[in-house]
């Protein structure tokens, strides 16, 4: 059998990926897919609230009527105790350094995201000459392989 059809054009043929390459993927993405969630429960828990509060009624709490009524049924069917109301109104309360920057950590975050657009450009101009190489040939008349 030819890989020439009766008009005298090539079928393109994609390249074929190994089974241990397969794996090889596989087992990449299952890794990262780990760090990220693992990581996203370690940031998690390392940024809840380490502040101890006086637990108060829910009538003093500095919060609108309507979170009150809220929080009231939250508490009576049984979703939420009085001792997190207290803290979660704490945590939320209005503060001009709640979400602190850190001026060194947000460079290298725009430098890490940087970096990895610059790797991603290159490398996909790389796989686009050679998609086009294997699919028309070489630039310079021959035949692709």
């Amino acid at each position: 059998m030819t890989d020439f059809p009766a008009g005298g054009v090539r079928i393109y043929q994609p390249p074929e990926q190994s089974a241990r390459g397969q794996f090889v993927d596989s087992l990449i993405i299952l890794v990262l897919l780990l760090v990220v969630l693992f990581g996203v429960t370690y940031f998690v828990q390392a940024s809840t609230s380490t502040t101890e509060v006086k637990t108060r009624p829910l009538a003093e709490l500095p919060i609108t009527p309507t979170e009150k009524a809220q929080y009231a049924v939250a508490i009576k069917q049984g979703i939420v105790d009085l001792p997190t109301v207290n803290q979660q109104v704490a945590d939320n309360k209005q503060d001009s350094d709640k979400y602190p920057i850190a001026v060194g950590t947000l460079i290298i975050t725009f430098g890490v995201i940087g970096l990895y657009m610059a790797f991603v450009y290159v490398v996909s101009f790389k796989e686009y000459r050679e998609v086009i190489r294997e699919k028309f040939g070489d630039p310079t008349g021959e035949a692709g392989t």
